[in-house]
């Protein structure tokens, strides 16, 4: 039963961190207390739309406790940012995530000891029956492509900010971005399929036509190379850990 509502409460929390929060709400939340209030609430909003279908009494507590905790969270590092006690950098990125996720299995756990259950509505659990369809399998993958997608761009971009290539071109940087982000989301949407069917080998062709792409580049420029295979590693990584806790 927690681990059930753990992907759940994860689901919701990456819809509201990450797809439904645009750029500019993430740009402000860091400079402006208006902008960290206007997240909070989109953020309790995609709790609460991700939790409708098994939504009672006990569920709205769990919403009312997840918005808080994440609120604080930021309304903390939007403080610490402000007095210049930390910096933004792609560590502070890693570590915010960090305590959000911590939050949610504290509330998790703590539902779960207090025995406190929660049910799918009907009209859901018909759906699932009648195209047998095993709607916790389903959750866990719509979980793990939502990871594999913007939050690890995002968190492969923080990491390798201060290795990034420098380039002349900043349009052709904006392209590159762009293109770079799509490519690794699609790399590692294959690759999580190749590992779900047990073809370890089929991801070595993944890889190859990735490398094979910017072959001209690895072989001339040495920082570019390092940058490049630490960008792989982590883009590997993430999908490793998606297989390991989530689609296990």
């Amino acid at each position: 039963m927690i681990y059930k509502l753990l992907v759940l409460m994860l689901i919701a929390h990456i819809l509201g961190d990450f797809y439904f929060q645009t750029d500019k709400i993430a740009s402000e939340k860091d400079n402006s207390l208006n902008g960290v209030i206007i997240h909070a609430i989109e953020y309790t909003f995609s709790v609460f739309l991700m939790m409708l279908p098994v939504i009672n009494s006990n569920i709205l507590i769990l919403i009312l406790y997840m918005s808080l905790l994440h609120f604080i969270i930021d309304i903390l590092k939007f403080f610490l940012l402000k007095k210049k006690i930390i910096k933004k950098t792609g560590m502070l990125f890693v570590c915010d995530q960090l305590l959000h996720i911590t939050s949610i299995f504290i509330l998790a756990y703590i539902m779960a000891c207090n025995n406190i259950k929660f049910s799918h509505f009907q009209i859901i659990r018909n759906i699932c029956d009648a195209f047998e369809i095993n709607s916790f399998y389903v959750a866990k993958w719509v979980l793990a492509i939502l990871i594999l997608h913007i939050p690890s761009n995002i968190l492969i971009q923080n990491l390798l900010s201060g290795y990034r290539p420098k380039k002349e071109n900043s349009n052709f940087i904006e392209f590159d971005n762009k293109a770079g982000r799509k490519i690794g989301t699609i790399e590692r949407l294959i690759m999580l399929m190749f590992i779900s069917m047990n073809q370890y080998a089929a991801m070595g062709l993944v890889l190859t036509a990735k490398s094979i792409a910017r072959y001209d580049k690895i072989t001339k420029d040495e920082k570019f190379a390092e940058y490049y295979l630490l960008g792989t590693l982590i883009s590997t990584a993430c999908v490793v850990i998606c297989k390991m806790l989530i689609l296990r």
